[in-house]
């Protein structure tokens, strides 16, 4: 008999961690965000900005390459669309097809000069926060709060 709780009790942990593995996993969401990839996109977008006096609408205007060549182990994709800096992660990262979004913003440092900021937010991870503290989750339905033009 106690064979048998012994052996029921080691398949339940093993089904219990085997839910683990679908959960976020936060080293490698860190390694994606934190990588070159990201902050030489970065990068592209604030030159693309400083050139242009306005946010890149493509990969090419940001003079990046196809989304399919923008990849690492955790980064399965990198699209500029209208300005924001889309990270599609890689299934790696646990997060079932995560999105992180890098919007820029124009702002006036403390010296009186223009310089660009990205504000982060996902839309599909609601652990963001906890992984990475900088990044907010909004989800893509939630109301942004501005009055419809009617």
């Amino acid at each position: 008999m106690k064979f048998v709780k012994t052996v029921a009790l080691a398949a339940s942990a093993l089904f219990a961690s085997s839910g683990a593995f679908a959960a976020v996993n936060p080293d490698s969401v860190h390694l994606a965000l934190d990588s070159l990839l990201v902050a030489s996109s970065k990068m592209s977008v604030i030159n693309a900005m400083n050139k242009n006096g306005k946010p890149p609408a493509t990969n090419a205007e940001a003079r990046l390459g196809a989304p399919s060549t923008m990849t690492t182990t955790e980064i399965s994709g990198i699209v500029v669309n209208n300005g924001v800096l889309n990270v599609y992660l890689a299934p790696v990262t646990g997060t079932d097809h995560g999105l992180v979004q890098y919007i820029p913003k124009v702002i006036t440092t403390k010296k009186g000069k223009k310089a660009v900021e990205f504000s982060c937010v996902s839309p599909n991870i609601p652990e963001i926060a906890q992984v990475t503290p900088t990044c907010a989750y909004q989800p893509a339905n939630q109301p942004t709060g501005k009055p419809s033009k009617k």
